[in-house]
């Protein structure tokens, strides 16, 4: 059996003991974490590793609970499973979906919060990802929803051609909500300048930073990845997923940069009032040209596809014209 085989097993069946300890470990650390707030010690620096070591564990006893159960043997065999770890299309659609739900659930939060605490700035994020679900929704909604059952009554040339104009609507429409996703940023973007941007941190400003720049820059590197290999996938939904996702990254960039000149050594106003609009402005811009750019090249294609009426007119290739030119003879 291969080392892969064997891991692959030991994790959908890890030995009973190992799940004990992992239970124990997590109960222990759960309590822990749970008494140093109850005693007013929750907020301090050193807690933080308590409270790490309460939410890995937490997930690991949940996990450790499942395979128990049987859930991952299971699901092992299921066809969208396997579906998602072999297909990088099915794979990075559902990532998209799993975004979506994210930031529905944000939005719901925020505007809870926003509403409590009277923040214009909470109020801007709220904005900004509600303009943010708008181009996955679309592109989700095409790419995988929307005519599916028509497909499953077509024929096959049909359906190709139906799920090809789908998607490059979804590429086209993707590229108007980017477009309206850039003009969204710019109140966040004002209200930085401004000074209005505040932050409650459930640690210490330092601790909190560099967890978000560790964050912001593992995201833009795996969305720029993404990006590349998307491009030479050649599927345009699948591109739009991944501008997508740059275009957010960006975003968090502009947002963690307000943040460092603005908590780290007392912040620096001078720096912060040249750097902030200078990388905003870059940030929109550059949203707007990638939004620019989809729009356009989606309405060229759409206006060379034909038809879903209109039979294929492409030429015959070599061997099918001499064929015909010998049938005919």
């Amino acid at each position: 059996m291969k080392v892969s085989d064997k891991f692959l097993k030991f994790l959908l069946k890890p030995p009973i003991w190992l799940c004990a300890v992992v239970w124990t470990i997590g109960v222990v650390s759960l309590g822990g974490s749970l008494t140093l707030y109850f005693v007013g010690l929750g907020g301090k620096l050193w807690a933080l590793s308590v409270h790490i070591v309460a939410l890995v564990f937490f997930i690991l006893s949940t996990y450790g609970v499942l395979t128990v159960i049987g859930i991952p043997a299971k699901a092992k065999n299921n066809v969208r499973v396997r579906q998602f770890f072999s297909e990088y299309n099915f794979r990075a659609h559902v990532n998209a979906a799993i975004s979506l739900i994210f930031n529905l659930c944000y939005v719901v939060f925020g505007i809870v919060i926003a509403n409590l605490e009277q923040s214009v700035w909470l109020g801007a994020l709220v904005g900004y990802h509600v303009f943010l679900m708008i181009p996955r929704f679309t592109v989700i909604y095409l790419a995988k929803i929307r005519g599916r059952s028509a497909d499953e009554q077509a024929s096959p040339e049909i359906a190709e051609r139906n799920r090809l104009r789908r998607s490059i609507q979804g590429y086209t429409y993707c590229g108007l909500a980017l477009i309206l996703l850039a003009l969204a940023v710019i109140p966040i973007i004002r209200l930085t300048l401004d000074d209005q941007n505040s932050y409650n941190y459930f640690v210490s400003a330092v601790i909190y930073i560099i967890s978000a720049a560790l964050f912001t820059f593992v995201k833009l590197g795996i969305a720029i990845f993404h990006m590349k290999k998307s491009r030479r996938n050649g599927d345009l939904s699948l591109i739009a997923v991944k501008n997508i996702s740059f275009s957010s990254a960006l975003i968090s960039l502009f947002t963690l940069q307000a943040m460092m000149l603005k908590d780290l050594d007392g912040g620096d106003a001078g720096l912060a009032a040249r750097l902030n609009p200078i990388t905003g402005v870059a940030v929109v811009l550059a949203i707007l040209a990638i939004g620019l750019y989809m729009l356009i090249g989606g309405f060229k294609k759409l206006k060379r596809l034909p038809s879903t009426d209109e039979p294929d007119t492409s030429e015959p290739s070599i061997d099918e014209s001499t064929t015909e030119q010998e049938n005919s003879q």
